[in-house]
């Protein structure tokens, strides 16, 4: 029954080996999860420890350590296995554990209702335990950031394996995914993670009516691998001598091409879309890894040589949304096109799978996790302290985010030393210090000014819910 998920685990334990990773920790895992799901099946009925093996070989593909692959190994055992978080650590490691913890879902049937907290809501408790759930990996991810990859690599195998489901559900799972997961890896910047996702709810939200447009994808970039394979072999050979130490070229995505050919052609139907259309855009990336040299003197190295020894033609430069870096766009003598990316080494690891720490994680945040995603600006508090508030955000929408009652009491907003009393409707802009001047009773406790216009005045979720959570109170109170 397992024999060809042992073969699958082969490949897992190939890539950690050539990776010099220990090997006995990693069989070790895959053992335990292999008893612990033994008689679990999934929906299609195969042995559910096929889905574990894949999460744990995307990580291994991405170079993850032992601990986290395990982890991918070991990731539903919590939740679906009964398998005690004590005696995980006690079987592994404490690293292990928490990675585990992380992305285990809270349990709904155990589920207590958090009455105070903002985002809980008795009449959809699924609803609310699922947030639960997300504020809870946030919180622990920030803390073991590679939690976040292996929820990444198990939503990304769902999602390939999903068609068994039907197709509303299908559908449910995307819109959770584009909720939560996207935003999540987009502000990680994981752009692998980002990248696949997004294509894989792609192809079921246009399941039934994207036919066409996969095919014509799928026969152009199987005619054109030849082309590809010597195109790779023509640039390594072409760099040889240059600070260029790698080149690799990898596959558009489905969902970015026809992003770009909705650019290109407005109002482009999806079952239309040719073949000579998807000719007009890039299909694929051209990564150059470079070494011991700056990124200047890599992109004048690569400009020079391919001016002058190719018939490459460089048809513009732009800027990527994830690396934040220049790329030029590129095109064959058979009219293929490339992105062409030059990146130090170390910069192509972390585009893959985000920086997983510092300044990105410090951007997430728990208690406005259904805003990820949305355009962030730094703004100042009155000593100096920078807060991360979401882009169109208000004075009292700030107010709101240094803490609740510092909202409810909310007066006024002096921004950038200015003398004007600023309105709880100004909207910050990058950049701006602000202090928000409150209103005191006589006893020094802060005073509730909040009027029920002031929820035309914000714009953040977590403003919006405080707000409607007090006056829904006042609701009760003044009804008794």
């Amino acid at each position: 029954m397992f024999k060809e998920i042992d073969k699958k685990f082969e490949e897992v334990k190939s890539i950690a080996l050539s990776n010099n990773l220990p090997l006995e920790l990693i069989c070790k895992a895959y053992e335990k999860a292999k008893e612990l799901h033994f008689f679990q099946k999934r929906k299609d009925g195969s042995p559910y420890l096929i889905h574990p093996v894949e999460v744990a070989l995307i990580l291994a593909k991405l170079d993850f350590d032992e601990n986290v692959i395990c982890g991918g190994l070991l990731h539903d055992t919590i939740e679906d296995c009964e398998y005690l978080p004590e005696q995980l650590r006690t079987d592994f490691n404490d690293t292990i554990l928490k990675l585990v913890d992380s992305v285990s879902a809270i349990d709904k049937a155990k589920y207590v209702l958090d009455e105070k907290d903002i985002y809980e809501d008795p009449e959809f408790v699924k609803s609310s335990s699922k947030e639960q759930t997300y504020k809870k990996l946030v919180t622990l991810g920030k803390e073991n950031p590679c939690g976040f990859a292996i929820k990444f690599a198990d939503r990304l195998n769902n999602l390939r394996t999903i068609s068994i489901f039907d197709y509303n559900k299908q559908l449910e799972k995307v819109r959770e995914t584009e909720k939560w997961v996207l935003p999540i890896a987009k502000t990680l910047k994981s752009e692998y993670f980002y990248r696949a996702i997004k294509n894989e709810c792609f192809k079921i939200i246009y399941k039934n009516r994207a036919t066409q447009y996969l095919d014509q994808y799928k026969i152009y970039h199987n005619s054109n691998e030849k082309n590809i394979n010597n195109l790779v072999i023509f640039l390594k050979e072409l760099f040889s001598n240059s600070s260029i130490k790698e080149v690799k070229i990898k596959d558009v995505l489905e969902y970015k091409v026809f992003e770009d050919l909705s650019l290109l052609y407005k109002n482009l139907e999806i079952s239309k879309a040719t073949q000579g259309q998807i000719l007009k855009v890039a299909n694929y990336n051209i990564y150059m890894l470079y070494t011991d040299v700056s990124h200047k003197k890599a992109t004048d190295e690569v400009v020079n040589i391919l001016n002058n020894k190719t018939k490459l033609k460089v048809l513009d430069t732009k800027i990527g949304n994830f690396t934040n870096k220049m790329y030029f766009q590129i095109e064959d003598e058979i009219k293929n096109k490339y992105n062409l990316y030059l990146m130090s080494k170390n910069d192509y690891a972390i585009q893959k799978v985000g920086t997983l720490s510092g300044l990105n994680i410090d951007l997430l945040d728990e208690e406005n996790i259904s805003e990820l995603g949305v355009d962030l600006i730094k703004v100042k508090t009155s000593n100096g302290e920078v807060k991360y508030i979401y882009k169109n955000s208000t004075a009292l929408d700030f107010a709101f985010k240094i803490h609740k009652d510092i909202g409810f009491a909310f007066q006024y907003a002096t921004i950038n030393g200015s003398k004007t009393k600023f309105p709880p409707y100004t909207k910050l802009n990058e950049g701006d210090q602000v202090e928000i001047i409150v209103e005191r009773e006589s006893n020094g406790n802060l005073k509730n000014n909040s009027q029920l216009k002031w929820l035309a005045y914000v714009n953040t979720e977590l403003a919006k819910k405080v707000l409607i959570k007090w006056f829904e109170s006042l609701q009760i109170k003044n009804a008794n």
